[in-house]
C-alpha cells in the first residue's frame, strides 16, 4: 500500500471519528434537553406568564373536576376536596397523598405517582402543628409527572406568597415565611411538634439530583378567614 493511500485512510478515518463525536454529542445534547424539557417549559410558564388571580380558589365538587393545569387564561382553579395543595405563583395544584411514610422508599416513590405525598409523621391542616408535604424523590425523574416537575420549582417562592392547602372540604390559606437549601440529611421539619399551623414543603435540590433540598416554610395566614 502506497504512502499516499495510507494517508488518505488515515485522513477519512480522523473525519470518521469527528463526525461519530459529534453525533454522540448531539444525541448526548438531545437526551439531557428532552429528559429536563418538562422543568424547562415550568420555569418558563411560570416566568413569562402571569399568574391567574387567586381570589378565584374554589373545592371541585369531586376529583375529576380538580384543575389538572394552570394556565394564564385559567378564570378559576379548583382544588381537591379532600386534600390538596394549590400554589399559585409557581402554577402547581396537586393532589396531596395522606399519611405517607418518609422513610420507606417504596411507599412514598409510589405516592408520588398520583400527587405530593403527606409525611405521617406531621398532623393535617385542620390540627395544630406542622404539615409536611413533599415530592423530593430523584429517583423517579425519568418517571416524573406534573406534580414533581412543578415542585421543582418552589426555590421561585419568597416571603409572603400565598399558598392554598385544602383539607376535607376546606380550604387553608398560608404564607410563606422562609425558602432555604439544607442538607438531606436535615429531618428536623419531619417532626409533629413545630410552631402551631406551619407548612412545610420540601423537594429535591438541584432538579433530577438527590444531593440536597429545596425547604419552604409557611405559617397560616390568621388574617384571611378560611375557604370553605
Amino acid at each position: 500500500m502506497s504512502k499516499e493511500v495510507k494517508k488518505s485512510k488515515k485522513k477519512n478515518n480522523r473525519k470518521l471519528t469527528v463526525l461519530l463525536g459529534l453525533a454522540l454529542l448531539l444525541v448526548g445534547l438531545s437526551v439531557l434537553i428532552l429528559t429536563y424539557w418538562p422543568v424547562i417549559r415550568a420555569y418558563y410558564n411560570q416566568r413569562v406568564f402571569p399568574t391567574p388571580s387567586t381570589n378565584n380558589v374554589s373545592l371541585a365538587s369531586k376529583e375529576e373536576d380538580v384543575t389538572k393545569e394552570v394556565k394564564k387564561d385559567t378564570k378559576e382553579v379548583f382544588v381537591d376536596p379532600n386534600f390538596g395543595v394549590y400554589i399559585p405563583k409557581i402554577k402547581s395544584n396537586s393532589k396531596v397523598v395522606k399519611d405517607v411514610d418518609p422513610f420507606n422508599e417504596k411507599e412514598y416513590i409510589n405516592a408520588l405517582q398520583t400527587g405530593v405525598a403527606h409525611s405521617k409523621t406531621t398532623t393535617t391542616p385542620n390540627k395544630q402543628g406542622n404539615v409536611f408535604l413533599f415530592a423530593h424523590s430523584a429517583v423517579n425523574f425519568y418517571e416524573r409527572n406534573m406534580y414533581s416537575v412543578y415542585f421543582y420549582l418552589l426555590g421561585e417562592l419568597e416571603k409572603d406568597d400565598e399558598i392554598f392547602v385544602s383539607y376535607e372540604g376546606i380550604i387553608y390559606k398560608y404564607r410563606v415565611q422562609e425558602v432555604k437549601i439544607v442538607n438531606r440529611e436535615d429531618i428536623q421539619y419531619l417532626k409533629r411538634s413545630a410552631d402551631p399551623d406551619t407548612l412545610v414543603l420540601m423537594t429535591c435540590y438541584p432538579a433530577g439530583t438527590d444531593w440536597k433540598r429545596t425547604v419552604v416554610i409557611a405559617h397560616r395566614d390568621i388574617d384571611e378567614p378560611i375557604l370553605k
